[in-house]
């Protein structure tokens, strides 16, 4: 299948950060719904030069790229029932899911589009590939239960592990081990656990207690060392391998990313929102990048305690949302999520300033914040 690839007319936008005089790049501007991929996920061509997006510009979800420096915007994909949130863009390779159950694998040159896994009947959330690209998963979700979908990226087989055993979402390989995964769990499971492709040594790494609310977990860089935020406190490390816990900085980071070497953390903040924030893991010093005035909507993050798994806990559905009114956690649209590119020259984001949210880049200075 070879999807539409029509052009559409640039709708970029360039400024200064009034506050940090930070180079921004606005690079979407119609009326609707456009945002980045997932944090969790690369949004970025592997030379860092294009992004690719999720828009309902044509009336249905669709994925578009668009180049930074000239604003070029050109359309990937013609499916029914794209989920906005599930891209992840690796090497030349755009991964995505579709509500029929389907995992789809778009080669950015031909765009040649094909399936390669699905679970008929099931729901499917974002999309992690592993070290060595051979392996991908995505959480799916069938008559109310939670599992992990793990695949060969050629097409050639998959397996469902985990199936039912917790409400749990957002699996990430890691970044250097190909066959281990970490995952999140709501309450009232522990959020942190990682697992093998195949189902075995399933283990929480670290059983974070009641009070203290853990959300947005990735890893640093190339290492075992997972950073997460623990919500009205602050960010913080977790050894995957020993368990131990270290606080990187107590302030408001809310959605987080590494750079590729682990030398630095971007994070949006709100209660307060300061803006977009690059940390120094190695010293918690931070500076603000810049200022997204997004709407960061949600009304649970005014809460001290998250919902319970059978109390309307996000899972899953954080991907697939359709809400467009503030819902507990959402919309997702709202929120900064920002994330690195490759070369780390730039930052991703999106803000619903304008009154709709948009795609936007930011330029990141060189050297330590």
């Amino acid at each position: 299948m070879k999807n539409d690839t029509a052009e559409w007319t640039p709708e970029r936008t360039e400024y200064r950060d009034d506050a940090t005089g930070a180079r921004v790049i606005r690079l979407t501007a119609a009326p609707c719904i456009n945002h980045p991929l997932y944090y969790l996920t690369n949004s970025f061509t592997p030379d860092s030069r294009a992004l690719v997006f999720a828009s309902n510009r044509t009336g249905k979800y669709d994925l578009f790229r668009a180049d930074i420096e000239t604003g070029a915007i050109r359309r990937l994909t013609d499916v029914a029932g794209l989920a906005p949130f599930s891209g992840n863009v690796v090497g030349n390779d755009v991964y995505f899911t579709t509500t029929d159950g389907n995992v789809w694998r778009l080669d950015l040159t031909t765009a040649e589009a094909r399936v390669v896994a699905g679970c008929a009947g099931g729901g499917l959330g974002e999309v992690t590939i592993n070290a060595t690209g051979r392996l991908g998963c995505a959480l799916v979700t069938k008559a109310g239960q939670a599992g992990l979908l793990v695949f060969q990226t050629d097409g050639s087989g998959s397996h469902t592990i985990l199936d039912g055993v917790r409400a749990l979402y957002h699996p990430q390989f890691h970044p250097t081990d190909p066959e281990r995964l970490i995952y999140s769990a709501d309450p009232p499971d522990p959020r942190l656990w990682t697992v093998r492709s195949d189902g075995r040594d399933d283990h929480c790494f670290y059983a974070n207690r009641r009070h203290e609310w853990f959300v947005h977990e990735t890893f640093l860089g190339r290492s075992d060392r997972v950073i997460v935020v623990c919500w009205h406190r602050g960010l913080h490390e977790v050894d995957l391998r020993s368990g131990v816990i270290l606080t990187i900085r107590e302030f408001s980071a809310w959605h987080i990313a590494s750079n590729s070497d682990g030398s630095r953390i971007v994070c949006d903040t709100h209660l307060p929102d300061i803006g977009l924030c690059l940390v120094d893991p190695a010293t918690g010093e931070f500076e603000v990048l810049c200022h997204p005035k997004a709407t960061s909507q949600g009304s649970q993050w005014r809460e001290p305690l998250p919902l319970p798994a059978d109390g309307g806990a996000p899972g899953w559905a954080t991907m697939t949302e359709k809400v467009t009114a503030e819902s507990a956690y959402g919309p997702q649209w709202t929120h900064p999520h920002p994330s690195f590119s490759p070369d780390d020259r730039w930052v991703s984001f999106t803000s619903d300033e304008s009154g709709t949210p948009q795609v936007y880049v930011v330029q990141v200075p060189a050297g330590p914040p």
